[in-house]
């Protein structure tokens, strides 16, 4: 089993911010990291201007800006979960991150410290200090003489052979880098030191400002969990630790972060209050009990820090000072931020908010108080972030083959489902209601066409003339738009017939005419004077049922016959150049010519015949028949286009059901060849050009509206995030430019169109709850959503408050289309949802019902349930047992949710009732339904859940019996057929299989002490785990063995280390591919804590031999910022051992490829024997499966 791992959101958590002069002396810039990437923006007064996207091969644990002396530039120290560290510069002449130095800090013995990696910097540029282990601290001489770059030498480090050659690759990878690159002031460092830190427990750390020699402090917990400070200075002469000029004995439990203070002394940050020492005064604060996240300063001298807590509450601490002399403190709450995982405040009250529990901010502090808001805070710009994920359910809601997912993301009041769906999005621009539009057509404004349409074409031949008038047709009547900036007023044409509908509409540009063309005439007018100058009139007993136009030349059909006209350039009148008669009556017709749009002279027609199902192309001018294309079956065609992509020749024709024909066509012989059948709906067709900006592409207006594009001479089909769309056509004015007219049943839309398929997030407000598990009940169009409430008040160290209140957890039903809040139930006091699943059980194949695992945590015990319910028509009523009074939340929800959409099902089911439920001692961790029963997972046990008729009572009783032990603890499971993979905690993954008499055996499991957090079965024998180390592993089931042993064993036949924390994985995918005959590569989405979403897709043996050779290729040409190597951060790794990454591709360094010059393409593919063209159309055959 070959797989291949590509991400298709990065992460969007961010774990640290800090600004400073990184890009140059006069830049001001933001810099965030987002778990493996950094993100670099400019301040300027239009806000923040994105500059670089920089992935980082390791988990970032430091991110720090600082600045040596002489230097006008700051420098970027990053250190990762991994030990590695490099110190990054920006080269301003060639516009480059570059790599001045890089190291391995990892040490063969040392007991990682419990509290998290620290790192710090001396404000004066001169040491840089990390505490990775316990009782040991890690220190950096800056150098600042003019040295080249070079990778650092850890003195202290024992490391085996393969850790020095991993340091060896690292300096290659620095060395390509960085060449020619020996600047002044770079701050490079002679050796790294480790030295003994008496302080065992330490739990924060920083370097204090104003000494003469590097001196830091350090917050540290005693055996008797008391907490103190101590003050070390390191020595220059031999890099030792020598006691520091004071320190602080018991400093207060609570105390958790120290703040280094400009004016001298520190900041003991704790939950309960904040106090400044310098070892000669102390100056305290008391602050209601909370838990401060982050912290910024905002003035140089340090008189005003601003401090973010886990409530999302922003507040200010202010220093008194007289002559250095810190005399007071004051805190006051400013306003609602999100959860903080780090604050920068940028310039003139502008904060930065980085979350990684809900959305990141930019704010404006205010000097006055807001009355309505009772806040200083501004929200100028947020920031989205799906992170954390906690879980997700993959949908497909709206019936249109397009699977969407919906993730239960954030954390407590920044909590909200978020729904994810790729595809291209349209952005509205104005809307009009308007009923029954048939046709929209764009007008030139006349003023841009007078005899100079060759100056305004570009290279694709493509008119850049402005719009000015849109004309909509209705059944009995034809109406004109006019647009002056952005304002859309009503007008008329003298010469257009208004009181009939209109077939088409246009400008012929060399001719200053426009044309129209209703059921019975062919009308010019002139574009100036909008009279009629010349028309063509249809005999009174038929009537013209199609038509299509390319400037001058037109064909349309009156029944069976075929009529092809011109306009008389001299004259301007209307001829008829050559009419036949066809078989049968014409179904579909077109004139377009292949390579651009309506520019040139068509030198064919198109058309679809009713009765006989055939496409048949025609010459012009002579309408000679020149090709019989039979389409087969009995639906009728709809729509025909001719287009060319990447100089590749189309013929598109789509069918009433749905599909659609696709044929290449080979002008010098005249012929149709490579034809294909797709299904991109279940609705009739109609296939449209229009512009996007400089290329043509295709919008399939259907149930399902899809733009088709080439790109490489690869056809793709992007589902576009519309419903119920009539008619499209391109539209460009000075007030709408680039844009889209849309019709649809009830309104007209401008707006402007995505030029890529992307991913498209949707917010759903929980109102201050966290979601923690999702499931969508399709017979009951609802999801039920798990969700816990962090009552503030309670937490805030309120005594006459019960404890058990702090966390309440809610089962939440949602109308699937308007995410309503419908019903709602309240679990018990310290009752906590776990899992959730609908379930159908055995005789009884008509109801759906609604289980949910939950554990309850006494102070006395533990223990769990299982509890049962239904779900009942009801479209607004809610549970009997709904304590919490569902109006207000409904009220909330109405207010942020799109109540708005037409499509609401008002047939909704609703109403959660309780039938049954089963305690159990211990907590109900996971619940699967399988086989007509349910399966439990409690604690170490696997129970069965039946819930039958019973003749005793004469009624439906739930029963439940143990059908399997002997697992550490149970936390996910997934099933197959008859088989189910079970996830433990510590004992890897085990495989049962189910017996006749209901019960489960064990018949294959993986020996290897891993901790799983989450599990899914790509097949029938390969499973796939994803643990605590942020790796995955794919197992495989041993069938073919003669060894009974080994056929007992799940075998490791995958590793490779993702880098991130996956809480869930299902099978599906974001994207709709187009019914044909080539096979599906299977894919499982997966979702991390930090917010990211990607692809696991199982490639043949072929596609992975291909990719293993370009990927090695690639890492002779991408090098890794900093020096990393991308073979060690993909290797498999965790507290028992590492072992290099097997049977993956990293589906993300092979995409760089296509960002590459043409010449290091050429290096990354020399060994393939192939062109970069080659490789560039093999990588996006495969990625049309997976974004």
């Amino acid at each position: 089993m070959y797989n291949f791992v590509s991400t298709v959101q990065k992460p969007t958590s961010v774990t640290h911010s800090v600004t400073g002069n990184f890009t140059g002396p006069n830049d001001k810039n933001l810099i965030i990291s987002k778990c493996t990437k950094i993100e670099i923006f400019l301040m300027d007064q239009d806000g923040l201007k994105p500059m670089f996207d920089v992935n980082i091969y390791g988990r970032i644990s430091v991110l720090k800006l600082f600045s040596v002396a002489g230097s006008k530039q700051d420098y970027l120290f990053i250190s990762t979960e991994s030990f590695k560290f490099c110190i990054l510069a920006y080269d301003y002449e060639k516009k480059e991150i570059i790599t001045k130095a890089s190291g391995n800090a990892e040490d063969t013995i040392g007991r990682p410290t419990e509290a998290g990696q620290l790192g710090i910097i001396d404000p004066d540029g001169r040491i840089v200090a990390l505490h990775l282990y316990e009782g040991l601290l890690k220190l950096i001489t800056l150098d600042n003489n003019n040295t080249p770059n070079k990778t650092i030498n850890n003195n202290n480090n024992n490391n085996n052979n393969n850790n020095n050659n991993n340091n060896n690759n690292n300096n290659n990878n620095n060395n390509n880098n960085n060449n020619n690159n020996n600047n002044n002031n770079s701050p490079i460092q002679k050796n790294v030191n480790n030295v003994r830190l008496e302080e065992l427990q330490v739990l924060d750390m920083t370097f204090l400002y104003g000494c003469k020699v590097p001196t830091i402090a350090v917050l540290f917990k005693d055996t008797k969990d008391e907490k103190h400070i101590s003050t070390y200075e390191i020595s220059s002469k031999d890099t030792e630790l020598v006691v520091g000029p004071w320190s602080q004995s018991n400093v207060g439990v609570y105390s958790s972060l120290l703040v280094p203070v400009p004016l001298g002394g520190v900041l003991v940050v704790a939950d309960n209050g904040i106090t400044y020492l310098n070892g000669k005064i102390t100056r305290s604060v008391a602050v209601s009990y909370t838990k401060f996240l982050a912290f910024t300063r905002v003035d140089k001298d340090g008189s005003r820090f601003l401090f973010g807590d886990h409530f999302g509450r922003l507040s200010v601490l202010v220093l008194i000072h007289q002559q250095q002399k810190v005399m007071e403190l004051k805190f006051e709450q400013l306003g609602r931020i999100s959860i903080p995982s780090s604050i920068s405040y940028l310039d003139s009250g502008v904060v930065y908010i980085g979350s990684s529990s809900g959305d990141s901010q930019l704010i404006k502090l205010n000097t006055e108080k807001d009355q309505t808001t009772d806040s200083y805070v501004t929200y100028l710009e947020a920031f989205t972030n799906i992170g954390p994920v906690v879980d997700f359910c993959v949908v497909d809601a709206e019936k249109q083959g397009q699977a969407q997912i919906v993730t239960c993301s954030g954390t407590y009041r920044d909590g909200s489902l978020r729904i994810i769906r790729n595809g291209i999005g349209i952005a509205e621009q104005a809307s009009i209601e308007l009923e029954g539009i048939k046709g929209i057509f764009p007008i030139n404004n006349n003023n841009n066409n007078n005899n100079n349409n060759n100056n305004n074409n570009n290279s694709n031949g493509i008119t850049d003339s402005k719009d000015r008038y849109l004309i909509t047709s209705f059944i009995e009547c034809t109406k004109v738009l006019s647009f002056q900036g952005e304002e859309i007023e009503e007008t008329e044409f003298e010469g257009l017939e208004s009181n009939c509908s209109t077939l088409y509409c246009g400008t012929i540009d060399k001719l200053n005419l426009l044309i129209q063309i209703t059921n019975v005439s062919i009308n010019l007018i002139d574009s100036i004077t909008f009279k009629r100058v010349s028309q063509w009139n249809v005999e009174p007993s038929r009537r013209i049922n199609l038509v299509s136009t390319n400037q001058d030349q037109i064909v349309l059909s009156i029944d069976k016959s075929l009529l092809y006209f011109q306009i008389n350039s001299s004259n301007k009148s209307i001829q008829l150049i050559k009419e036949i008669e066809l078989p049968h009556e014409i179904s579909c017709i077109d004139i377009s010519p292949f390579d651009s749009f309506m520019d040139t002279k068509s030198q064919l027609v198109s058309v679809g015949l009713w009765n006989d199902i055939t496409l048949r192309i025609f010459k012009l001018p002579t309408l000679e028949e020149i090709w019989k294309e039979p389409l087969g079956g009995e639906i009728l065609p709809r729509s025909i286009l001719m287009i060319s992509f990447d100089s590749i020749d189309y013929i598109f024709c789509s069918l009433g059901d749905g599909h659609l024909f696709k044929f290449q066509f080979d002008f010098s012989s005249f012929k149709l060849f490579d034809k294909r059948k797709l299904t991109l709906g279940t609705q009739p067709i109609i296939l449209k050009k229009f512009k996007l900006k400089n290329t043509i592409n295709i919008f399939a207006i259907s149930d399902r509206p899809t733009v088709i594009y080439s790109h490489n001479k690869k056809l793709f089909y992007s589902v576009v995030n519309l419903k119920d769309v009539t008619n499209v056509t391109s539209f460009n004015s000075d007030g709408f430019p680039n844009s889209m007219a849309i019709a649809t049943t009830n309104s007209l839309t401008i707006g402007t169109i995505d030029e890529i398929q992307k991913l498209h997030i949707k917010t759903i407000s929980l109102n201050e709850e966290m979601g923690r598990r999702i499931v969508h009940l399709e017979d009951h169009s609802c999801y039920a959503v798990i969700t816990v409430k962090n009552n503030e008040g309670l937490l805030g160290g309120a005594q006459d408050l019960c404890e058990e209140d702090e966390e309440v957890s809610y089962i939440r039903i949602y109308n699937d289309q308007t995410f309503e809040l419908i019903s709602s139930y309240k679990l018990d006091p310290y009752e906590m949802g776990w899992s959730i699943t609908p379930c159908k059980f055995a005789g009884d194949d008509v109801n759906t019902y609604l289980a949910v695992g939950t554990s309850i945590n006494t102070p006395i015990k533990s223990s769990g349930r299982v509890l049962l319910f239904s779900l009942s028509s009801s479209s607004s009523s809610s549970s009997s047992n709904d304590k919490d009074n569902l109006d207000n939340d409904n009220n909330n929800n109405n207010n942020n949710n799109n109540n708005n959409n037409n499509n609401n099902n008002n047939s909704v089911n609703g109403k959660l009732t309780l039938l049954e439920e089963i305690k159990f001692r211990s907590s109900v961790y996971f619940l699967l339904s399988f086989n007509g029963r349910l399966i439990a997972a409690v604690h170490k046990r696997l129970f069965s859940i039946r819930y039958s008729h019973s003749k005793e009572k004469n009624c439906k009783v739930i029963s439940s019996e143990s059908v399997h032990k002997g697992h550490t603890m149970i936390l996910k499971l997934a099933s197959r057929g008859h088989f189910i993979l079970v996830g433990d905690m510590m004992k890897s993954m085990s495989l049962l299989v189910e017996q006749s008499d209901g019960s489960l055996e064990q018949i294959a499991r993986n020996p290897q002490p891993i901790w799983i957090r989450s599990v899914a079965m790509i097949n029938d024998d390969y499973f796939i785990g994803a643990e605590a180390s942020n790796n995955f592993i794919v197992v495989k089931k041993n069938n073919d063995s003669t060894n009974e042993l080994e056929r007992e064993l799940l075998d490791s036949v995958g590793h490779y280390h993702i880098g991130e924390s996956i809480n869930s994985m299902r099978h599906g995918s974001l994207v709709r591919l187009p019914d044909s005959d080539q096979p599906i590569i299977p894919t499982i989405l997966y979702a991390s804590v930090n917010g990211s979403i990607g692809v696991v897709a199982s490639i043949s043996e072929e596609d992975f031999i291909f990719f293993s050779k370009l990927q090695k290729g690639l890492n002779q040409v991408v090098r890794g910022v900093g020096g990393f190597s991308h073979e060690t951060w993909r290797a498999f790794s965790n507290d028992h051992h590492t072992i290099d990454s097997k049977n993956f591709i990293d589906g993300d360094l092979i995409e760089t490829f296509m960002d590459l010059k043409y010449e290091s393409q050429l290096k990354a593919v020399a060994d393939l024997g192939i062109t970069p063209d080659d490789a560039f159309r093999r990588i996006e055959s495969l990625m049309q499966y997976i974004r």
